[in-house]
């Protein structure tokens, strides 16, 4: 390995958190302070509250029955209402573009 380009472990790094809990770990810091850990998170704690205001899944259901009771409309553009079966040639339009300029 090459000397000097590693930086310095800390064996005994203090991690300390918000609520007073306190660990000693390894890192290239001497202390680390955290707003929350293990002993204060809600979910490692039991403590966790899943609301719900939205109701998502009757939200998801209403948006689906939407989806289905609307009919599909189909998008109009510059083409109108033509098919895929109605669309010019490149060759064709050149010639058009060509007898435009002509006339």
């Amino acid at each position: 390995m090459k000397k000097d380009i590693h930086p310095k472990v800390f064996d005994d790094a203090v991690v300390t958190c918000a609520c007073g809990n306190s660990f000693v770990t390894m890192s290239t810091l001497p202390q680390i302070k955290v707003e929350i850990c293990s002993n204060c998170h809600p979910f490692y704690t039991g403590t966790a509250k899943f609301i719900d205001t939205e109701g998502r899944i009757e939200k998801f259901a209403k948006k689906v029955k939407q989806a289905h009771d609307t009919p599909v409309k189909k998008p109009k553009g510059k083409m109108g209402n033509k098919t895929s079966q109605e669309h010019k040639s490149l060759k064709d339009l050149f010639k058009e573009a060509s007898d435009t300029k002509n006339n």
